[in-house]
């Protein structure tokens, strides 16, 4: 096809959407991977690829455009949410944990902070402060109601995890046992957010 032809990435990101509206996941993937080979390539388009990776369980290419788009786009939040998600699901914390830390910068009442902060406390074993602060960045959180889902299945398996421990005489388990499927959850029940 001629270049001057080609599609713009504004167009290959509407077409994108407009596939994934319709539930058409392969050519929401084809246009996405066709806008991230470019060399101008969107944080955007990475983005919404990954969340693609990751919804077919790909999670090392998921991580690697999530990264992509936070090369370009370092401040773009949400991808960095999502990334460190991608670590936890992967049983990475350390690197979960790394690629938050610039999220606590937002500030207490900001919903991805409060979520970081809930994550933290979970890799922690700290299941009374994790909830607190999961449900606290969901009432902050008015703009992605997708994401309050997401969390609220992070929350509920906390607290079946933890019920589970407290009617067992072993001590509680730890992220490490029960928490790759805790994650695995979230990107198993629909588009990442």
């Amino acid at each position: 096809m001629p270049e001057s032809f080609a599609l713009s990435q504004k167009e290959l990101l509407a077409l994108a959407l407009e596939a994934s509206q319709r539930d058409d996941r392969g050519h929401c993937m084809m246009y996405l991977k066709e806008a991230t080979a470019r060399l101008d390539a969107s944080a955007d388009a990475c983005f919404m690829l990954g969340s693609e990776y990751a919804q077919l369980q790909l999670f090392d290419d998921a991580c690697t455009l999530m990264q992509q788009s936070l090369d370009i786009k370092p401040g773009f939040s949400i991808a960095r949410f999502q990334l460190g998600l991608l670590y936890l699901t992967k049983g990475q914390a350390d690197e979960a944990q790394r690629v938050w830390e610039p999220l606590s910068a937002l500030g207490d009442e900001e919903p991805l902070a409060a979520f970081h902060k809930g994550l933290c406390l979970l890799i922690q074993d700290d299941f009374v402060g994790s909830v607190n602060w999961l449900e606290r960045g969901i009432a902050l959180n008015a703009v992605n109601p997708a994401l309050n889902i997401d969390m609220q299945m992070v929350i509920d398996q906390t607290r079946k995890l933890r019920s589970e421990a407290d009617s067992k005489p072993e001590p509680a388990p730890a992220l490490d046992e029960g928490g790759n499927q805790l994650f695995l959850n979230v990107y198993s029940k629909g588009k990442i957010h």
